[in-house]
């Protein structure tokens, strides 16, 4: 049998959207009679929209309680069953009528409407002051910023000018009788330490400054996953000792002017006695392949110590200074490789390489049980080879695919 037709089931979260639809229906386009107040028109309103809702509860009542007696003469208990549904859903709705009438009277008491006025401003006056102490808390983190990266640069000047007074502190290098693989092995050292340095320094300056470097200048890391986040830094290693120790001049390594270099007291103003010597020139064009003009612009917010090393000079600044200083290193380094026999031969890593030990350095150096079954993602300092003697390479370990070496 097919159901009874009736009303369906209502509750009483549908009773202010009735109301709503019947004053809509009732008054719209009717205007307030001159002896109705703005303020009774709602309240008007909203008892006439809810008498007629009672009434058309009442009606729906009787409605049912017909169709639940005609269902007993003669006797059907799937129309009793229905009959009966349809009645509980209307005593439901009739009863929901009565807490609607009680919210609707409770706002009429001036009491009530005075203690959530009270709350609403509470809460007002809540937020503004909160809003005033974010804005504080704000303008106080402006000013540590502020103080936050002005202490940094002065670090750095610091650290500028206790690298040039670390070159005057520093052991001889001179050939005295001839080039050794002892020498070179110790400028290696000492080569592989002042890039680190460097990278460092720029990786605070990098910070300062707020440049990027994963837009542009090291994109062949930026694949990398790293195990600690810290370890970014060893892509900026392994780019300064890429562009210092690769693509260089034959001109440029010549032992002419090592010794005056190498052992003087005061390297930068060795460098300035001959500007345009070998190592001069070597200097030069490894600041201007190395720094990336971006680079140079967000650290100073200018290129002058571009402009500066294009037409031919050495700016006396901290930041040049410790450039230099690792310029010299590695002019010798590449020097003495050049100069011994057999040379010494460069040789990196290629990405996806299985590990050797015997030729390869995990860098950082945590040995592992687990090494061999990793490869290489980049060298981060070449290693060198002088005939049968190897030093070994610096590289960066992943867990990918690896090939032989």
């Amino acid at each position: 049998m097919e159901p009874a037709t009736g009303k369906g089931r209502r509750t009483p979260s549908t009773l202010l959207l009735r109301i709503s639809d019947i004053c809509k229906a009732r008054f719209v386009g009717v205007a307030p009679s001159d002896h109705e107040s703005l303020s009774e028109c709602p309240s008007v309103r909203r008892e006439a929209a809810f008498i007629e809702m009672l009434l058309d509860a009442i009606s729906g009542l009787k409605l049912n309680n017909a169709k639940f007696q005609q269902a007993l003469a003669p006797y059907d208990s799937e129309e009793i069953a229905i009959a009966d549904e349809l009645f509980t859903s209307e005593l439901q709705y009739t009863a929901g009528l009565k807490d609607l009438y009680a919210n609707m009277n409770k706002w009429r008491k001036p009491m009530y409407r005075c203690s959530v006025s009270s709350r609403i401003q509470e809460y007002q006056k809540l937020v503004v002051e909160l809003q005033a102490s974010m804005c504080k808390k704000d303008s106080e983190i402006v000013l540590l910023q502020a103080e936050l990266d002005e202490l940094e640069r002065e670090n750095m000047e610091l650290n500028g000018k206790i690298c040039q007074n670390a070159l005057h502190k520093e052991g001889s290098f001179a050939i005295r009788s001839r080039v050794s693989s002892d020498m070179f092995m110790e400028l290696h050292e000492f080569s592989s330490k002042s890039i680190h340095k460097f990278s460092k320094l720029i990786i605070r300056w990098m910070k300062v400054s707020g440049w990027n470097h994963d837009l542009s200048t090291f994109p062949t890391h930026n694949s990398v996953v790293y195990e600690k986040r810290s370890h970014k830094k060893y892509a900026v290693e392994a780019y300064f000792a890429c562009m210092m120790l690769m693509r260089d001049k034959e001109e440029y390594l010549s032992l002419d002017i090592f010794d005056h270099i190498m052992s003087s007291k005061y390297p930068f103003d060795a460098l300035m006695e001959a500007p345009n010597s070998n190592f001069g020139r070597f200097c030069r064009a490894k600041y201007l392949a190395a720094m990336p003009r971006s680079m140079e612009d967000s650290f100073f917010g200018n290129l002058d110590h571009r402009a500066f090393v294009e037409n031919g000079g050495h700016p006396r600044t901290p930041f040049y200074l410790a450039f230099m200083r690792m310029s010299r290193y590695v002019w010798a380094l590449l020097t003495v490789a050049r100069s011994l026999h057999p040379r010494a031969e460069m040789f990196y890593v290629k990405s996806g390489t299985e590990f050797r030990r015997k030729h390869m350095q995990n860098i950082p150096a945590k040995m592992t049980t687990e090494e061999e079954k990793r490869s290489v993602r980049f060298t981060v300092m070449p290693g060198f080879k002088i005939g049968c003697t190897v030093i070994r390479c610096r590289v960066y370990l992943s867990m990918v695919n690896a090939r032989d070496f």
